[in-house]
């Protein structure tokens, strides 16, 4: 006997304006192609490889490394050989011997020349040659000349070791130096090459650039364009609303309640008459 009451609907609907009707179909076309397919990868590889010069240079500080690891060797045997005590020893330098036997000669020539035939020959003219007083002076002769050959000889030997020390402990001063030099053409070499693989890098990657977008252009172009449509006023929007349907028999029903009571008010016979009018009013709608 009852029915049930159906729930109310409400739609909203827009309505795009011409003018934007006119840019949305501009736009459909561009989006429509990007939906449909994916964009491409660039052909290739996008990062530039070495520049010839940058090889060069690599080649290069790799055999400058040989060299200062072999300047490092040098560097090591020449403490190693100082820091030994035959390093002391310049009586087996030949070329400090050279010097010493170089700087004493003549002092030894003019003992043997001069000295010695001076005092002979003043013994015999003294009635003296072979005393005692001519041994005596040709022994402090020879040892003045001794004396001062042995001073000569320390002097230049002291000298001789002075000079090698410093030299050798200069070379080991400036060895650091002498070792970062090395791979300096090597630096100046990749320097070039790096310089060189930045520019075809940026070159490379302009390419790519350009590629993706002729790929995205369109879809750009109508991604811009719908981004305008709601700058433009127009649009309209409609609204529907659909109201839930009566149930007849309940309405009836209480439409006879309703007009039973306005009867009441004029007793029993009017009770009745109220009630078939509210029935029949609500049952016809």
């Amino acid at each position: 006997m009852g029915g049930g009451s159906k729930e109310q609907k409400q739609t909203t609907t827009y309505e795009l304006s011409p003018e934007q009707r006119q840019l949305m179909n501009l736009a459909m076309p561009g989006v429509t192609s990007f939906a449909a397919s994916v964009p491409k990868q660039y052909p290739g590889s996008t990062i530039a490889g070495f520049d010839p010069s940058q090889v060069a240079g690599q080649e290069e500080a790799l055999r400058a490394s040989g060299r200062q690891n072999a300047l490092a060797g040098l560097g090591s045997g020449t403490t190693a050989e100082w820091l030994n005590s035959r390093a002391l020893d310049v009586q087996n330098d030949p070329i400090v011997q050279g010097s010493i036997d170089a700087a004493t000669r003549p002092l030894y020539e003019n003992l043997e020349r001069k000295a010695l035939p001076g005092i002979r020959d003043s013994a015999e003219r003294t009635n003296n040659f072979g005393s005692s007083r001519q041994g005596i002076a040709e022994g402090l002769a020879i040892g003045e000349t001794g004396k001062a050959a042995g001073d000569v000889g320390s002097k230049i030997a002291s000298d001789a070791y002075a000079t090698k020390v410093n030299a050798q402990l200069k070379a080991l001063g400036l060895l650091p130096q002498t070792q970062a030099t090395q791979p300096v053409g090597a630096y100046t070499e990749s320097g070039v090459g790096d310089v060189r693989q930045g520019m075809t890098q940026s070159l490379l990657s302009e390419n790519v650039n350009k590629y993706m977008y002729d790929q995205l252009a369109p879809f750009l172009q109508s991604k811009e364009i719908m981004a305008m449509l709601s700058g433009i006023p127009g649009g309209s929007t409609t609204t529907t609303a659909t109201m839930p349907q009566q149930n007849k028999l309940l309405g009836a029903l209480g439409g006879a309640a309703s007009g039973a009571s306005l009867g009441s008010m004029f007793g029993p016979m009017g009770m009745g008459v109220g009630g078939g009018l509210g029935a029949l009013l609500s049952f016809l709608g």
